[in-house]
């Protein structure tokens, strides 16, 4: 979740501690209530495991019997070793004489052998608890466990059960919120239902359809009663989704909207717009989500995890923009939001390299738009911008190199081709001299140079020049063979190579030597990346001896 504006006391408060660590403050005190706000922002917003770990020990010098601190440090411990975790756990059981806290104790290590794949065990745990407590997150949590061992019609049972606690706390105080029952039972909406709970309920309906005639009117019956509730709504939408069921998901959505306006909802809106293969109203929808988190953005003090998130979101929802701009060929108007959004970047940090959306990215889309329009001359001027924006990379050189290419100036991309192919090759051996053998920056280098000699090879073939083509990704896959942790590198060659063999109508033999070499050094990931190109799925003399090789590779499997 990402904390907003609203939790600017618990954003202070973190504040506060973070400073008194940088100090080395030898007192620091909070209450046991302010210490979770502290832990579960750590856990839940920011990585930083010195300061969560710090808070934790802290916070149980300070209040050593308080079992919601002793079950987040059990979840911490779990990450690394959930075997110390249940150790942990065992021995805190000993502090206590109440059987609240007791069956708190179990239920959290329940939910760590779950966790680890122990689902006998768990629900051993569990069924424990039961005895003695009974709500709606044992419940939920049992019914999941059966869920795994496969007694559907058992988890069942359990899931209505949990239903039934949930609705009576709803008829009781419809506004009540949850917060938690154990660690990382998070809930921060005015819903009633745990998460969990709407999981297990959707895989139960997801495994067979007769359980959809018994959940769906229990989900719903929670909007029926309080219909200008937007959390319930967005809750039934979610819930719909995971039961791939789109349609009713999109109507949970605008029902919500109806009530209120709300991003999260727009997205999801958008999402399952999509879903149900609608188009027309795409561009709407995403303008609607722009316009409101331009206007987060407009507030001042706007909490820093918060803003970022916010600028991240805008990001990905410009990038969605251009994309369906581009597949509706609507050059023009995407050539417009691509000039606002460099305008905006005067202001607005907008460009996130997370996304892979930097002014470099955009400059190359304006070149691409332009050279659909024919005007070669500002294609060409916004690939240049897209180089003098792109500092860390031959990404944009080589995309040059290509716009060009397709221009037709093939002696001038020629040369940019070749050129920047030395550059990298040098860096590359460099890199092997020096011993400096730092396998992320030598595999970024590789992963520069399969961009340029795939892009190479096809505008090679683009222009007639097939053996040429062949001639490159054959020396480049030779040099990936022989380096560690170019999987993905490879995968990339082979994709490059089947998709010209496959429109060449060429022979097959280079290509399956080169899946075979493949399959070889790294197995499985690369049988599932290329199983999914329809390039070797449509490829007649391909398919089968692909399917041959898989075979061969699952019998060898089974012998070591």
């Amino acid at each position: 979740m990402a904390y907003s504006d609203e939790d600017e006391d618990i954003i202070y408060l973190v504040k506060d501690f973070s400073d008194k660590i940088k100090n080395r403050e030898s007192f620091i005190f909070y209450d046991s209530d302010e210490w979770l706000d502290i832990i579960d922002y750590f856990f839940l917003e920011e990585n930083n495991e010195y300061l969560l770990e710090k808070a934790i020990e802290l916070s149980l010098k300070q209040h050593p019997t308080n079992e919601n601190l002793i079950i987040r440090k059990a979840d911490f411990i779990s990450e690394n070793d959930y075997k110390e975790a249940l150790l942990y756990l065992i021995k805190s059981k000993k502090l206590f004489n109440s059987y609240p806290s007791i069956i708190l104790l179990t239920y959290q290590g329940a939910k760590i052998l779950s966790r680890e794949g122990k689902y006998k065990n768990a629900l051993d745990a569990t069924l424990d608890c039961l005895k003695y407590q009974c709500n709606e997150y044992i419940l939920t949590l049992a019914a999941y466990l059966y869920l795994k061992l496969d007694e559907y019609d058992t988890a069942r049972k359990y899931l209505i059960k949990a239903f039934e606690y949930c609705y009576n706390k709803y008829k009781n105080s419809k506004d009540e919120e949850v917060r938690s029952y154990g660690a990382n039972d998070y809930m921060y909406s005015s819903t009633i239902i745990p998460d969990d709970l709407l999981y297990s309920c959707s895989e139960l309906c997801k495994e067979d359809a007769k359980y959809k005639d018994i959940f769906y009117p229990i989900v719903e019956k929670f909007v029926e009663y309080d219909p200008q509730n937007t959390y319930y709504w967005e809750m039934l939408a979610e819930f719909y989704e995971r039961c791939n069921e789109p349609e009713k998901a999109l109507k949970a959505c605008d029902y919500s909207l109806c009530n209120s306006v709300d991003v999260d909802m727009l997205k999801r809106k958008y999402l399952n717009y999509i879903a149900c293969g609608e188009k027309k109203e795409r561009t709407s929808i995403l303008e609607k989500i722009i316009v409101l988190l331009e206007k987060e953005l407009d507030k001042k003090d706007l909490p820093t995890g918060y803003q970022k998130d916010t600028l991240l979101s805008l990001a990905t929802t410009y990038k969605e923009m251009i994309n369906v701009c581009i597949e509706e060929q609507k050059f023009q108007e995407c050539i417009d939001i691509c000039h606002l959004i460099i305008e905006k970047g005067n202001t607005i940090p907008l460009f996130h390299k997370g996304i892979s959306f930097t002014k470099s990215y955009i400059y190359y889309i304006l070149s691409r738009l332009y050279l659909n329009l024919n005007n070669y001359h500002l294609a060409k001027a916004n690939g240049m911008q897209a180089i003098l924006n792109d500092s860390h990379t031959y990404n944009a050189k080589i995309q040059y190199a290509e716009l060009i290419y397709m221009i037709g100036e093939i002696e001038n991309a020629t040369n940019l081709y070749q050129n920047t192919y030395e550059e990298l090759q040098e860096l590359i051996v460099s890199k092997k001299s020096n011993n400096q053998n730092d396998k992320y920056e030598l595999e970024e280098l590789y992963t520069q140079l399969t961009f340029l000699l795939t892009s190479w090879a096809k505008q090679l073939f683009a222009h007639n020049q097939l053996q040429n083509a062949f001639d490159l990704l054959r020396s480049l896959i030779a040099e990936l063979f022989k380096i560690d942790f170019m999987e993905d590198n490879i995968i990339s060659v082979i994709l490059t190579q089947a998709e010209i063999v496959y429109l060449s109508n060429s022979k097959t033999k280079d290509l399956e030597d080169m899946i075979k070499g493949a399959i070889i050094l790294y197995g499985d990931p690369i049988i599932d990346a290329l199983s999914e190109s329809p390039y070797i799925q449509n490829n007649k003399e391909l398919i089968l001896n692909f399917i041959n090789l898989i075979q061969k590779h699952k019998k060898d499997e089974e012998l070591l």
